[in-house]
């Protein structure tokens, strides 16, 4: 084994209390020694029992702390976190998540085997209902999130972006803290300063966290609308971090559009955009048919058109957020 790190997990939390406890215990079950593990929780003034349930939690471990962040903006939290972090590494968590318990084992190995300064892994999605299942399924297909390796990749590689990902604390010294207008992509912008700086980003899906996602289907696709405007925030500061891929969904929408406003006046753009549509929903249903088959068909009815409403979602927020001054409303 390597040398242990010390290492800092932050966890910016509001309103988690189905969640925080299932997420401090699979810390605290970590094959790590306990002693080289902080827990620091900035929470934005929770008004339901996560207070009470941490308060819980520091009287039996005096690893975990809590912090205040009245603001109640993610990138605050986690830089109030990092500030207040005793740890050689800070990790970014997310309060709805429950890590596997090699997840710090790993981090600390590939830090030291890798010689980089930040490490990360893979997401399982579960659902505790049949929504939140469905849900879940889309957010693992490559189909649906192209640019999201480290949701479906099974390849140990280096990578733009990782999920949870482990930060050597001297890094914030050098390239400073998460970007505090943001309230989305604040991860993406940060990791794409530190590439810029010359440094690597390492994925290895022996990293393993489970990942709660949204219940309600309308919320997953607002989620993603909201997602797509606050994603131009990052594209405004660093235009070169614009990828091809980033553009195929707002694309996709104004041609959608476009053709529907064209067929007012000509039936050929009607016809072209039936062509559009069939095409991308005959990828769009293989792609699907390959993530359930053949376990979880009794998801295939829903997934296609929840994979579509994601990507219009993303594309159409996108375009918002490109064209409208920014709102504190997002």
């Amino acid at each position: 084994m390597p040398d242990l790190y010390k290492f800092s997990i932050v966890i910016p939390c509001l309103n988690e209390e189905d969640y925080i406890a299932r997420c401090l215990d699979s810390i605290i079950e970590q094959d790590y020694e306990l002693d080289k593990i902080e827990i620091v929780i900035v929470d934005g003034l929770s008004k339901d029992r996560t207070r009470e349930i941490v308060a819980d939690y520091q009287k039996k471990y005096k690893n975990v702390k809590l912090y205040d962040n009245p603001k109640k903006k993610t990138p605050i939290s986690l830089n109030i976190g990092i500030k207040n972090a005793q740890g050689d590494v800070v990790v970014i968590l997310g309060a709805h998540t429950k890590i596997d318990k090699d997840f710090v084992k790993y981090n600390n190995q590939y830090l030291h085997e890798k010689d980089v300064k930040v490490t990360g892994g893979t997401q399982k999605n579960v659902g505790l209902t049949y929504k939140q299942s469905i849900i879940g399924q889309v957010m693992e297909m490559p189909f649906a999130m192209a640019s999201a390796q480290y949701r479906w990749s099974k390849k140990e590689q280096y990578v733009d972006t990782v999920v949870y990902a482990a930060y050597k604390k001297e890094l914030f010294n050098e390239i400073g803290y998460f970007e505090e207008e943001f309230a989305i992509s604040e991860d993406a912008e940060i990791n794409w300063r530190i590439r810029q700086k010359g440094y690597k980003i390492w994925y290895s899906p022996k990293i393993k966290t489970d990942y709660y996602p949204r219940k309600s289907i309308y919320k997953f696709v607002k989620q993603m609308f909201r997602y797509g405007i606050l994603r131009v925030n990052m594209f405004k500061k660093h235009n070169d971090a614009l990828t091809p891929k980033h553009m195929i969904p707002p694309v996709f929408v104004l041609m959608i559009v476009g053709l529907l406003v064209a067929g007012i006046f000509a039936e050929e753009a009607l016809l072209l955009l039936a062509g559009v549509m069939s095409g991308y929903f005959v990828i769009n249903i293989l792609a699907s048919l390959i993530k359930v088959f053949p376990k979880k068909l009794h998801y295939m009815p829903v997934i296609p058109l929840l994979v579509f409403a994601m990507h219009f979602g993303w594309g159409l927020g996108f375009i918002i957020g490109y064209l409208l001054p920014k709102s504190d409303k997002w």
